[in-house]
């Protein structure tokens, strides 16, 4: 179980990094406000996913994982510079619709009504 234990300590040590190189020195507000939902890495700590999210609604799904990826190499280097590890993972951007999703759902549940016709509401 160290195993698995290791590789969640350091997806959060490079969750917490990443959010905070790309926050700061990571060229082109134009993909305004980013959310790093969740860092998944490999058994052999050679690739770390990571999770990001979009919150401004200007920014399209299929603009941010292309663009992070293509400089994954500078975030990686940079990333390596922060942390103090033997080798630092190879950095993989997938987007995370979750969050859209799940707003999405909230949304149609609110619109539902009761059963007898009438809204729960005040």
């Amino acid at each position: 179980m160290q195993g698995v234990d290791r590789t969640r300590r350091v997806g959060q040590l490079i969750r917490r990094e990443l959010a905070s190189i790309i926050a700061r020195e990571l060229p082109g507000s134009a993909l305004g406000i980013l959310s790093l939902t969740a860092v998944s890495v490999s058994k052999d700590l050679r690739v770390a996913r990571v999770f990001v999210t979009a919150l401004s609604p200007k920014v399209t799904e299929a603009g941010v994982a292309p663009y992070l990826n293509e400089h994954a190499p500078a975030l990686r280097w940079q990333l390596g510079q922060r942390v103090k590890l033997r080798r630092v993972p190879e950095i993989v951007f997938e987007y995370d619709g979750s969050i859209e999703r799940g707003a999405r759902l909230s949304r149609l549940i609110d619109g539902l009504e009761s059963p007898d016709g009438e809204n729960d509401g005040p």
